[in-house]
């Protein structure tokens, strides 16, 4: 059971940078983008598990990716919220260049696809 808090944890962890880095850069597109991967492999995760046929828990593992790609798009959510009240209560800051490569971006949508895939081999 401690490892299911670990992944949770962990991706929790990594989406709230994410939100918090992409809206400290002003990256709406990148972060808009990021949340309907998030969201749309949340919504194909529901979908392959609904559809499984068969064993007792049939369908059970992309029910799992499912709320875990929801939990994601809530961190990205929450970092947002969380960096814009940040930058609400300090004093303004000279304004910073925006983070160009968007490895985050291709991290985060690798790994909506590998909850898509793992939802689908179940």
């Amino acid at each position: 059971m401690e490892i299911v808090w670990l992944v949770i944890g962990v991706t929790l962890a990594a989406t709230l940078w994410f939100g918090a880095a992409r809206m400290g850069a002003r990256s709406f597109g990148v972060l808009g983008v990021g949340l309907a991967v998030l969201l749309g492999s949340a919504g194909l995760c529901w979908l392959i598990g609904e559809a499984k046929t068969g064993g007792y828990l049939a369908g059970i593992v992309g029910m799992l990716l499912c709320l875990l790609m929801l939990i994601a798009a809530g961190g990205v959510l929450a970092g947002t919220l969380l960096r814009w009240l940040y930058e609400r209560l300090s004093p303004p800051a000279p304004p910073r260049a925006a983070l160009r490569p968007a490895w985050d971006l291709m991290g985060l949508g690798a790994f909506a696809a590998l909850a898509v895939i793992l939802s689908a081999v179940e």
